[in-house]
């Protein structure tokens, strides 16, 4: 590069670096604007971009990031796949996330087709998850214009101006830049980046049909690699992180998700220690026995055995398993507990068989015997090679069968618990802390306000109940308050049950004040004392329920309906 023709405006604050090596020259600007030549052109370098220049090449301009470099080059593998031409390929992404201590960074590079009958400059996505000061550039490093539209608290739509014209059927090819530590995998779900017990989660999904994903996450200094839901195509280090690359095809049935565990020492403390037991061996006698019994069992279907058996969780999920494999419609129909229009049967017993073929059964609790109508108990899988719970399998309680519910995805919300101080410094106040759950229950077709009236297990009398504890966390105007959703599997549309006991040193009169989300019934040593079936979030104040306290120890239950967007409560117990 020749001196009298690199041009430096009169604002630059800091010189821009050059590199040369094997005769090419990189320059990078950090603050101002450089135009710099080769032999055959010239190119304007603006700040937070860089070129290579090499003689007889045109210069590449990209944006200055070395994260985007990790992608430039994963887009190589991308071009080889490509070129032997044996898979679709309508869409790629790919992502490049490391994580720190105080924050999640990230790039990626992704393409999308032009679907309008003309050509344009502007590339509009969404509803998506809204991200704080994203920033797009072309493959030229320039920076582009972006509009968004926010749909709701949660989402936007986003317009991104390029400078060049996309022809129909073309693809935009954009490098997008952005904080990824707080961008759930999708508009109001979970994070990116999230802690679940001594666990770090990091994930990235795009669900697309016929999309390529390439993952690259670069792991805190010190982070401890504890699993992969997905095959690791390399691993390498980054400036002394391990960094792990992960490679997926969605294919017709849009499988996108990649996600990572690990431990994070300089964060918490953690070591090797605190590797849950299921990732050493240690799974529970009775997984460990169910799970054999699903293998078992398994080999025996894909043998050719017609498996029938609803009389436990496990059987109905065999059961509907392989109804799939056999492509057996009406088992499966009949062993499902949501409604399917019976054209649409087939095809959704064929997409299935996919998902069964790559799962494993993980775990699940003890499921009671005699749980009443509407009880749904999880059986949580995994892919075959990974321990992850990836996936959710409910099963539905009714008239002494077990049915199929939909599936779900693992789900989690960052969360705190509350310390003991904090506990003991709640109860002095009143609130009550020490709270058992159990649920959740639903019924087919019936909405939350109607589910308020129906009485489920913990109601009626010779059933089975499974109580498990609550872990409390702190609310912004209380001390403490239940998340119901972290406590139990969430659904739409359907109910759960509290219960805890209130010690009193003789009789005497006694208000509860009573937050809910949605609606609320509560028996006080079995006598219903108060019921509002309300559509409401935690914050819009409580019920005041005025009650007498006997001598000793009172019971007290509530049974809260779930409309949608989550599930809370918080009780306090003031003097009369």
């Amino acid at each position: 590069m020749k001196a009298n023709l690199t041009k430096f405006c009169a604002v630059i604050l800091l010189a821009a670096q050059a590199i040369v090596f094997a005769q090419k020259t990189e320059v990078s600007v950090q603050k101002g604007k450089v135009i710099a030549e080769t032999a055959t052109q010239s190119v304007a370098i603006g700040a937070g971009r860089k070129a290579i220049l090499a003689a007889n090449e045109k210069p590449l301009v990209t944006v200055d990031n070395p994260m985007v470099d990790d992608v430039l080059k994963l887009y190589k593998l991308v071009e080889a796949e490509r070129e032997q031409g044996d898979l679709r390929i309508d869409l790629v992404l790919i992502m490049v996330g490391k994580a720190d201590k105080d924050e999640g960074v990230g790039a990626l590079y992704f393409e999308f087709p032009n679907f309008k009958p003309e050509a344009t400059n502007v590339m509009t996505i969404g509803p998506m998850p809204i991200i704080e000061n994203i920033r797009f550039y072309d493959l030229d490093g320039n920076l582009c214009l972006v509009e968004e539209k926010r749909v709701s608290d949660t989402a936007a739509h986003y317009s991104i101006h390029l400078a060049q014209q996309v022809q129909p059927g073309e693809r935009f090819k954009l490098i997008g830049v952005a904080s990824i530590e707080d961008i759930p995998v999708f508009p109001g779900g979970a994070p990116t980046l999230w802690r679940e017990g001594p666990l770090v989660y990091f994930r990235a999904a795009n669900n697309s049909p016929n999309a390529l994903n390439y993952y690259r996450f670069i792991l805190p200094e010190s982070a401890i690699l504890v699993d992969t839901n997905r095959e690791i195509v390399a691993t390498d280090t980054v400036d002394g992180r391990l960094a792990v690359t992960m490679r997926n095809y969605t294919g017709p049935y849009g499988d996108g998700l990649c996600m990572v565990a690990l431990l994070y020492p300089d964060e918490d403390g953690t070591t090797l220690a605190d590797i849950p037991g299921k990732y050493r061996g240690l799974r529970s006698k009775r997984d460990k026995e169910n799970s054999e019994t699903y293998r078992r069992e398994m080999h025996k279907i894909q043998a050719g055995t017609k498996y029938t058996d609803q009389s436990t969780p496990l059987a109905a999920l065999l059961t509907i398993f392989g109804s799939i494999i056999h492509g057996d419609t009406d088992l499966y129909d009949t062993v499902n507990y949501t409604y399917r229009a019976p054209d649409s049967i087939q095809k959704r017993v064929e997409n299935a068989k996919y998902f069964v073929e790559l799962l494993d059964f993980l775990s699940t609790p003890q499921w009671p015997q005699n749980p009443g109508d509407g009880y749904v108990h999880p059986i949580y899988l995994c892919r075959k090679g990974s321990l992850i719970d990836e996936f959710i399998q409910p099963i539905v309680y009714k008239d002494g069968k077990w049915y199929v519910h939909n599936t779900k995805q693992k789900s989690s919300r960052e969360s705190t618990d509350v310390t003991p101080n904090e506990i003991t410094e709640a109860k002095s106040k009143g609130y009550l802390c020490d709270w058992e759950v159990a649920g959740p229950y639903l019924q087919k077709d019936k909405k939350y306000t109607e589910l308020f009236d129906i009485p489920f297990g913990p109601e009626l009398p010779d059933v089975d109940v499974a109580w498990k504890p609550v872990l409390l966390e702190p609310h912004e105007q209380h001390p403490v308050y239940i998340n119901l959703d972290r406590c139990l599997l969430h659904f739409d549309q359907s109910v759960a049950y509290l219960r805890t006991e209130i010690a009193s040193d003789r009789q005497k009169p006694a208000r509860l004040e009573v937050y809910s989300d949605d609606g609320v019934k509560a028996w006080l040593n079995g006598k219903l004392i108060h019921e509002n079936n309300v559509n409401r979030g935690i914050q819009e104040g409580s019920d005041t329920v005025n009650v007498t306290l006997k001598q000793g120890v009172n019971d007290l239950m509530l049974k809260v309906t779930e409309d949608i967007w989550g599930s809370r409560a918080i009780v306090r117990l003031r003097p009369d």
